[in-house]
């Protein structure tokens, strides 16, 4: 690599320079899906805490019929009361939600929407949270 001179020579410069290239292509594909890992997960711990506190609500309250839900739309989703808006989130960028509403009865089981997919904007990563039918059980999957 290095002349008798104390010069380098060009071809390892190249070999240098490719390396360097190779390595940092690597490093920045790796941390762009790990972001992405981290939105999705980041996201579906949020949404699975705010079904929790809306099943929490019709339980303790006594009040079904979807007073209290967690609405998913195209691109942000909204825990409301009635029609107020307690809390708005939006998705991070890219991001792929199933959309519907979830609400539960006073027993705290789910009426409607039972599962909600959450995916990363490749598709190569995604996040369940599931609600059990019999028992309303918020679990990660």
């Amino acid at each position: 690599m290095v002349k008798g001179n104390g010069f380098l020579s060009l071809t390892g410069l190249m070999l240098a320079a490719g390396l360097l290239v190779l390595y940092l292509g690597l490093c920045l594909t790796g941390s762009q899906r790990s972001r992405s890992h981290q939105a999705v997960d980041g996201l579906a711990r949020e949404m699975a805490l705010d079904m929790q506190q809306v099943r929490q609500r019709c339980v303790g309250n006594n009040q079904g019929s979807g007073r209290w839900k967690l609405v998913l739309e195209g691109d942000r989703y909204v825990l409301q009361e009635g029609y107020v808006r307690i809390k708005e989130r939006p998705y991070p960028p890219g991001l792929q939600v199933t959309k519907g509403d979830v609400c539960f009865d006073v027993d705290g089981r789910p009426q409607h929407t039972m599962s909600v997919v959450i995916t990363a904007p490749d598709g190569a990563y995604e996040r369940s949270i599931v609600v059990a039918a019999q028992t309303g059980r918020i679990r990660l999957a």
